[in-house]
């Protein structure tokens, strides 16, 4: 037996509220993902511009290879941290 019109539209309405929500919440997770990699990298390459700028070469090793650590991994740690969160709000 199937559903009155009534009840349809009602559930469709419904439906389609819920999926506004849903990509309105990706969106913000992107967008939140987006700034910390910007953030990540910005923080690398102060690193890497600092180890230029100094006059110690082992304090400018380990800064350059510190700044390229800390952007290339901040970086990776923020895009698993989002899939994670996608893996839980069920984005495919």
């Amino acid at each position: 037996m199937p559903l009155p019109r009534e009840i349809l539209a009602e559930l469709a309405s419904k439906r389609a509220a819920e999926r506004a929500a849903a990509e309105r919440d990706r969106r913000r997770d992107l967008a939140r993902t987006a700034l910390e990699c910007f953030g990540w990298a910005a923080a690398g390459i102060l690193a890497i511009l600092w180890s230029v700028h100094t006059t110690d070469p082992t304090a400018g090793r380990v800064a350059f290879y510190g700044g390229m650590g800390l952007g290339n991994g901040g970086i990776l740690l923020s895009l698993l941290a989002a899939y994670r969160r996608g893996e839980r709000r069920g984005d495919r």
